[in-house]
């Protein structure tokens, strides 16, 4: 694969509350009032009770916690298509690589959640069928679920929030079960899809978005796969996006961002009257040929892929307006095409056609 994963949450993360994770409170003083000396341990409120669990499910669990104390694992898929179990600490593979995939398949989407990896094959390389797949890690036990047609977009299918797979495969989201891969049900949109599809909470509904072949954004809804499209914009996205990105503000504005032709575009998804529709929120500057971006604490993180005149840039860009924050400048020497954009751990990355690795993130003071 031209990527690699850490193990993941298929929970919905939490909309932006305006700040990074850290404190939850404000930091309380232990010295009292003028002239009244110090707060005593008897004069401070006891805390508030402990809020009872939520009801059991995986709609909003925590992500894995990467400064944990448990081992912490990077996967990765070889040409081989066994699967590569590494300390994210030093490299270190303490297992034996596990037979996974067919030889030379072209894998994308690697994920690894509940123990089970997954990936999907495209493009029919190496004989193998357009389709995804399913690892045990545990048992070693694989299953396949084979596409009637292409499996098309960047990513190669996307995870519900309790653990359903979806996947663009011609002109249809299939969803298919965790772990089995039995298809369950199957959203017929109005033509040919381009993209992954992205999955998202709006307002307690889980809702399925992908990108047509000519650009057009199509929502349907997780509830009622069968039925018709709940949202469709005018053609807006690039012909042939790959992938969409989403995010959801502090007044709880669900924003769904996708390449143009010339660079970022941000709409808002509204509902009036009970019907939800596509507003426009704002474009980015120009970029030559604009990857799908990535959204971390309210900051759109977006990659110009470049070409041979012009070299790959790194762009920060505020989430509600779209005004540029900062840029790697001249770092990146090449192009970027496959892989676009992560993030974790303060860093985003980034993978050059020239096989560099770019990290970009903040100096660590000492």
């Amino acid at each position: 694969t031209s990527g690699v994963t850490r193990p993941t949450s298929t929970g919905f993360p939490p909309a932006f509350a305006g700040r990074g994770a850290g404190r939850g409170t404000p930091a309380k003083s232990g010295v009292g009032e003028p002239h009244a000396g110090a707060i005593t341990i008897r004069n401070t409120p006891p805390p508030p009770p402990t809020p009872p669990p939520p009801p059991a499910s995986r709609r909003n669990a925590p992500a894995p916690n990467p400064f944990g104390r448990s081992p912490q694992f990077l996967a990765a898929v070889g040409s081989d298509g066994r699967l590569h179990m590494m300390y994210v600490s030093n490299g270190d593979e303490p297992n034996p690589a596990i037979a996974f995939l067919p030889a030379n398949a072209h894998a994308r989407g690697l994920a690894v959640f509940e123990n089970t990896a997954y990936a999907a094959t495209v493009n029919g390389c190496g004989g193998v069928a357009d389709g995804v797949w399913a690892l045990d890690i545990e048992s070693k036990k694989v299953n396949q679920w084979k596409a009637a047609n292409p499996v098309v977009g960047s990513f190669g299918y996307a995870v519900g929030p309790e653990g359903a797979i979806y996947v663009s495969s011609g002109s249809e989201i299939v969803e298919l079960e965790e772990r089995t891969l039995a298809q369950k049900s199957a959203h017929k949109a109005g033509g040919k899809l381009s993209s992954s599809p992205l999955v998202f909470d709006f307002k307690g509904r889980t809702l399925i978005a992908a990108v047509s072949a000519d650009g057009k954004l199509v929502v349907a809804d997780g509830a009622s796969m069968g039925g018709p499209a709940v949202a469709e914009s005018a053609a807006v996205a690039a012909p042939g996006t790959g992938a969409l990105a989403s995010w959801q503000d502090a007044a709880g504005t669900r924003w769904i961002l996708a390449p143009t032709t010339n660079g970022i575009g941000a709409w808002k998804l509204v509902e009036n009257g009970g019907s939800l529709a596509f507003e426009t929120g704002w474009k980015s500057r120009e970029m030559v040929s604009p990857l799908a971006p990535a959204i971390i604490n309210g900051v759109v993180f977006a990659i110009a892929g470049g070409n041979r005149s012009a070299r790959a840039t790194v762009y920060a860009l505020d989430g509600l307006t779209g005004k540029e924050l900062w840029n790697s400048g001249n770092t990146i020497t090449g192009m970027v095409r496959t892989g676009g954009l992560a993030g974790g751990g303060t860093r985003v990355y980034a993978g050059g056609t020239d096989g560099t690795q770019y990290a970009f993130g903040f100096p660590i003071e000492h």
